[in-house]
């Protein structure tokens, strides 16, 4: 039996994928999800005691012989279950840093991996010595949390306050108070996203994609990513550099994502989460791009090691070229009318819209990279045009053509 610790955002997925290969799962979920396991008929539901040691013996009664995070809130569970349990998983000397940026980038340096400048502050003093120290401009967010939630680009000292003051102590989006707030160098240059499933340490890349991000008022929106078809040299630099990354921060089983700028100085990490990619990524055009997906290819790991380990074999080379943007309504109020919608399915290379709010259904305008008014995929063999459906889709956004919207009283403009 397989335990998923928290399966929300694409660990639904990942849940489908293991079902299809036949295997038995538990979906644990802690308390605070309660509602979510409440209605959750695809698994047996465990919920998580105040004691852990009971949460242990129920696993071990069960025949549990993994345990998986089914979304970035069960990573930390996860772990400390497969280690009570004494399964398989990631080194836990490296933990704590596996989900603290502050923590992340301490490990790197002290492996020998370059990495940005960074301080951990939990003070108005502290940041303004990190910023005079890193320069401008700086990135100001949580240390723990996702999504770009509470990220910030500050060009001044003053913004920096500003935005340390709006986040300090609040409550992010995977549930925890930001008591300590992380300010990183900001690093020029291209961004990349490159995903992995890792076994006994053998890591396979599933995919490796170009990001292009634009800042909104220092608030950075992920538009949309572009996967490579194949890896020039920047790209083979840029993987080389995350499996360092990797095999620093101990990643040794399952699914991982990171976030690299490939900077004049060579690459440098933002972020590695040791999860799948979120936040709900349907599959099914990563097996039109990729014959695969990431939740797949771990699901594999899970089942067959021998096929994984021989899939570790394989060049990186998928056939076609996939994009995927996260559609954002940059107003607030209630949907009632998709009037671009059909000329979105008519661009070169469409294949998919999923998570679309539906017509009366209250909607607000959000930068956070949630996928909470739909993402849009594309699936082509040529990379340009793939580019051009995806630059007509943010010309139809921008241009208020993608969405109609009704003023209401009652809905904010949410977190930003």
């Amino acid at each position: 039996m397989i335990a998923l610790v928290d399966p929300l955002s694409s660990g639904v997925f990942l849940s489908s994928a293991l079902r299809e290969r036949g295997q038995d799962l538990l979906h644990v979920y802690e308390e605070r999800f309660s509602g979510a396991a409440s209605i959750d008929a695809s698994a047996p539901v465990l919920i998580v005691s105040g004691d852990t040691a009971e949460t242990v013996a129920a696993l071990r009664r069960r025949g549990v012989r993994h345990v998986v995070p089914g979304s970035e809130f069960g990573v930390a569970l996860a772990h400390e279950l497969a280690a009570a349990l004494g399964l398989a998983r990631n080194e836990d000397e490296t933990a704590a840093a596996r989900r603290d940026k502050a923590l992340m980038g301490e490990v790197l340096r002290r492996a020998g991996v370059p990495c940005a400048g960074q301080a951990s502050v939990t003070t108005v003093e502290e940041l303004t010595r990190a910023v005079r120290r890193l320069g401008l401009p700086v990135v100001v967010k949580p240390s723990q949390s996702s999504g770009s939630d509470g990220c910030r680009v500050c060009c001044s000292e003053a913004a920096a306050v500003n935005h340390f003051r709006d986040i300090h102590r609040q409550m992010n989006l995977v549930g925890l108070a930001n008591d300590e707030i992380y300010v990183q160098e900001y690093l020029h240059g291209e961004q990349y996203v490159v995903t992995t499933v890792s076994l006994d340490g053998q890591h396979v890349v599933c995919e490796v994609a170009r990001t292009v991000i634009e800042e909104l008022d220092g608030l950075p929106v992920r538009r949309y990513n572009v996967s490579c078809q194949s890896l020039g040299e920047a790209e083979q630099e840029v993987v080389s550099y995350t499996l360092d990354c990797l095999n620093a921060l101990g990643v040794r089983h399952g699914a991982a994502n990171a976030d690299v700028r490939l900077t004049d100085q060579g690459p440098r990490l933002i972020e590695v989460n040791a999860r799948i990619l979120g936040p709900v990524l349907h599959p099914d055009p990563y097996f039109a791009a990729f014959g695969d997906s990431q939740q797949h290819v771990l699901a594999e790991s899970l089942d067959d090691p021998a096929a994984f380990t021989a899939r570790a074999l394989e060049a990186y080379a998928p056939p076609q070229v996939m994009g995927k943007a996260f559609v954002r309504c940059w107003d607030s109020g209630v949907l009632t009318a998709v009037p671009g919608l059909s000329s979105v399915r008519r661009l070169p290379g469409f294949h998919s819209v999923r998570g679309l709010p539906h017509v009366g259904q209250p909607v607000r305008k959000n930068t956070l990279t949630k996928g909470r008014t739909g993402i849009v995929y594309f699936v082509h063999p040529q990379e340009s045009v793939v580019r051009e459906s995806l630059k007509e889709l943010n010309r139809l956004e921008d241009q208020g053509a993608l969405f109609r919207i009704s003023a209401a009283p009652n809905v904010g403009s949410g977190r930003p």
